[in-house]
């Protein structure tokens, strides 16, 4: 979640982790989306977005490798904000290994970067940075595509909400505490303008709706003021369409225009 709380730098009970889908499959693909502008609100001095997000997945048998870029420009009442998040990781089959880079420039210059390692146990979690503290956690904490392959396996099982410790890699704010809903998807996705997607013909999907909030030690979940929401349809292999990015102050709109799925050597 990084490359998407990085746009705003300028201006209960957890569920298992690691036995938690070790059915779910993720078929390695590229998926492209184009970004604008949503909703703005409370008088938000931003009047325009355009961008392009990429996600590629790739199943290397013993694990997943991710390459994540996501550029927009944020035009605003006085100039414009060029940001450009760039996102390198290895995460282990079970995820209990999930190696990263980060790096994220505003207008051409590096602002912020991390790089490092986190290993999670049954009860705990440790991640080591490579140009910061350590960092160590008294409970489970998700690595990126854990969390998803564990959304899935709860739609699957017909259940309406997940909710988990998420790790997001930043050096300030490590970790989130995740709540998704889901729902079934009742309307039919609208991929008419959308390279490869005959690879989503006749797949099963639903509608998330997650929210991020403060890790749970930093306050009272029900209470707490969330920093991040994204709704989505997310199909059984793991391709969202219909992405909606909310700030709270301001949303992005990421329209899938293209979709690749990798051939499986596994």
């Amino acid at each position: 979640m990084n490359r998407f709380c990085a746009l705003i730098v300028p201006c209960i009970a957890f569920l298992p982790t690691m036995a938690f889908a070790e059915n779910i499959h993720l078929p390695g693909h590229r998926a492209v989306y184009e970004l604008t502008l949503g909703e703005t609100r409370d008088n938000v001095a931003i009047r325009g977005a355009e961008g392009r997000y990429v996600f590629d997945l790739e199943d290397i048998c013993d694990g997943y490798t991710l390459n994540e870029r996501l550029v927009v420009r944020l035009t605003r009442d006085v100039g414009s904000v060029l940001t450009d998040y760039r996102l390198s990781a290895y995460e282990t089959e079970n995820g209990d290994m999930y190696r990263f880079s980060t790096e994220t420039e505003f207008n051409g210059t590096t602002e912020q970067s991390a790089s490092g390692k986190l290993r999670v146990a049954k009860e705990s979690a440790m991640v080591d940075y490579k140009i910061a503290d350590d960092v160590s956690f008294d409970e489970e904490v998700m690595p990126p595509l854990a969390h998803i392959r564990a959304i899935l396996d709860a739609a699957r099982k017909g259940e309406g909400r997940y909710a988990a410790t998420v790790f997001d890699g930043d050096i300030k704010k490590p970790v989130f505490y995740a709540v998704t809903r889901i729902t079934e998807a009742l309307e039919k996705t609208d991929l008419s303008e959308t390279k490869g997607k005959a690879a989503l013909d006749d797949l099963a999907r639903w509608r998330i709706d997650s929210v991020y909030f403060p890790p749970s030690g930093d306050a009272d979940a029900a209470t707490a003021t969330p920093e991040f929401r994204f709704t989505a349809t997310l199909f059984e292999n793991g391709v969202v369409t219909d992405l909606l990015l909310d700030y709270l102050d301001f949303s992005l709109k990421a329209d899938l225009v293209d979709l690749k799925v990798h051939a499986d050597d596994c």
